[in-house]
């Protein structure tokens, strides 16, 4: 997949995020995830689309960080319009991609940024 073709196809996500101002503090906390992945993932695509290279080399873990927002995304839509008995199942869902893959967005974002594979949030003060 391309480049442009990911920032189109998060266009939807984006779109979400933007027309919505919830009241509900679990549904903001989840939009608020979604935004932050979103940047983070767009400033990744902005710097990939300077350097072909190291978008050859990073593809995989640019799919994976796609896809991950693209899980997230559907299950925030999911707790919005599923019924009150399902809801715990989805947070929970949630809970898990947000905990365990959404922190791979960052890291990516800290690796195309300082072009270094071993590069953990944290350890340059050494």
């Amino acid at each position: 997949m391309k480049l442009d073709q990911y920032v189109i196809e998060n266009k939807k996500v984006i779109e979400l995020v933007k027309n919505k101002s919830q009241n509900d503090p679990v549904l903001g906390k989840y939009y608020g995830t979604l935004d932050y992945a979103t940047a983070r993932f767009n400033s990744i695509l902005l710097k990939l689309s300077q350097d072909r290279l190291l978008e050859d080399k990073l593809s995989n873990d640019v799919r994976d960080c796609f896809d991950i927002i693209q899980r997230f995304y559907t299950y925030v839509r999911r707790y919005e319009t599923w019924p009150f008995f399902a809801k715990p199942f989805i947070k929970t869902v949630l809970h898990g991609i947000g905990t365990r893959q959404i922190p791979n967005i960052k890291k990516l974002l800290n690796r195309v940024e300082h072009q270094n594979n071993f590069y953990h949030h944290g350890d340059d003060t050494v």
